[in-house]
């Protein structure tokens, strides 16, 4: 399986009721090795979701060990070697041999051990039709079609992988055909609760989106609210569980924030199951965190801590309130050194006495390169006077970072570090998602807790002129 196709893939965890933690060795042995080392790539932290890369060298006769901390049932692991790569599924306590030639990895990937009964069903599905991350990715292309031909050919795209199961199943343990089904189709449902949006994007040609059509949103409506709390280890699962109940209020034309939450709130408490409730506010808290004032967000963690005081989301939650806290409003920037494009070593405290617009952005991502046009507009508007816009990409690619900036005509400060999410200055300041914005005034500190887009153009300008006094 190809690199573009490996960095699709999402963590896929198990139907299960808990976190089970443990850990899972994989031993192996690789044939004509595309490179000197192979890389594991797994996630934790329901929440977070955090990245785990973690590369083993190969030894002079092809083998490799790594014991890997596995928090759930089925946990997703993708592995890389060169440009080629496969995935698995592991639970606390397996100990498997893989075997495979690092020149034809999906017709020679063999397992054997503990574990290797679903090890070697993915092998078998990736041979056959895919790794589960592309899943989406062959839904992607019919969200140009009107709903009912969404519907009728991603039932298609689903049938196709249920088939699979039905004639594999026998193979593996009832728990994970489960799992499987499962993920699966709430991969679907999680793809029919986005429709409305993405659908329109096409429409508009990624124009900004003023309202959506009510027709949209009959997709969205095929998704059944049903809950189970046995499910809850799987992340389609969860990304349905916090999502349906605002879709369905959209759909039902509600659109004020402080309504949604109320009445999405009333709903959960009214029909989620323990589990699913408790994940439900953690993950909506924890959502709302970056975007919400302080104020909102420690009073909705101290009603969540009362609800749930031994909740293992938590440590998660408290971390990122921590971190709240000091890029709130009136508080210092948190300082960091960097390297400019051209070579310049820097630290942000070196731009005191201007007014810093931060903009967090990557490449490849859509909705950063759809805010261009609009922050071209701002930059203008400032020309000359004491504003600095600084960009910071998180691009793992260095190359595609600097074709971008000159694709687009990107002005201001660019810097960019290796690590991606992972990037000392990204995770100093809590990106969790693209494109993200920080506006300090001339002392270096944060004028806002909720930093406008460009697109937000008046509003910006706004907080921009008033910095500037």
């Amino acid at each position: 399986m190809n690199r573009t196709t490996i960095l699709g893939c999402i963590l896929m965890a198990s139907v299960s009721t808990a976190f089970a933690g443990g850990t899972a060795k994989i031993h192996g042995k690789i044939t004509n090795p595309l490179a000197d080392s192979i890389t594991f790539t797994y996630f934790t932290d329901r929440l977070a979701f955090d990245q785990h890369n973690t590369t083993v060298k190969i030894a002079s006769d092809g083998s490799f060990h790594i014991d890997i901390p596995v928090e759930e049932n089925y946990t997703n692991i993708t592995v890389q070697n060169g440009d080629q790569g496969t995935e698995l599924f592991v639970q606390p306590g397996d100990d498997l041999t893989m075997t495979f030639d690092g020149k034809d990895f999906d017709n020679t990937m063999r397992y054997t051990g503990k574990g290797s009964q679903v090890a070697n069903f993915t092998a078998k599905h990736i041979q056959q039709l895919n790794m589960t991350g592309q899943f989406s990715a062959a839904i992607q292309p019919l969200y140009t079609k009107e709903p009912e031909d969404f519907i009728t050919e991603s039932k298609a795209v689903l049938q196709k992988e249920l088939d699979f199961l039905e004639a594999n199943k026998a193979s593996v343990p009832e728990s994970f055909t489960n799992y499987w089904k499962a993920l699966l189709t709430n991969d679907l449902y999680y793809d029919y609760l986005i429709y409305p949006t993405i659908h329109e994007m096409y429409k508009t040609s990624g124009a900004q989106i003023k309202e959506i059509p009510a027709e949209n949103y009959k997709v969205a409506m095929e998704v059944p609210v049903a809950f189970n709390d046995a499910s809850i280890s799987a992340p389609t699962y969860r990304n349905v569980v916090g999502t349906v109940y605002f879709i369905r209020l959209n759909a039902a034309g509600i659109t004020d924030a402080k309504i949604l939450k109320d009445s999405v709130a009333k709903l959960a408490n009214k029909n989620m199951p323990l589990q699913t409730r408790e994940f439900f506010f953690a993950e909506t808290l924890y959502r709302r965190i970056k975007e919400s004032p302080l104020a909102d967000v420690e009073h909705d963690f101290a009603s969540f801590k009362k609800s749930y005081p031994k909740s293992t989301y938590l440590p998660t939650l408290d971390k990122a309130v921590s971190l709240k806290k000091k890029l709130s409003k009136g508080q210092p920037a948190i300082d960091f050194s960097f390297t400019t494009l051209d070579g310049k070593q820097m630290k942000l405290s070196d731009l005191k006495g201007k007014v810093v617009y931060i903009d967090f952005w990557a490449s490849w991502c859509g909705p950063c390169k759809r805010e261009l046009p609009y922050a071209k507009k701002v930059e203008e508007h400032f020309k000359d006077k004491d504003v600095v816009f600084l960009n910071v990409s998180i691009d793992d690619d260095q190359e595609a970072w600097k074709k971008a900036i000159e694709t687009y005509k990107i002005e201001g400060i660019h810097t960019c570090e290796p690590g991606g999410w992972k990037s000392r200055i990204a995770a100093m300041y809590g990106i969790n998602s693209v494109p993200s914005y920080f506006l300090l005034d001339k002392e270096g500190k944060f004028v806002t807790e909720t930093t406008p887009r460009p697109s937000d153009t008046d509003n910006l300008t706004s907080m921009i002129e008033a910095a500037l006094k």
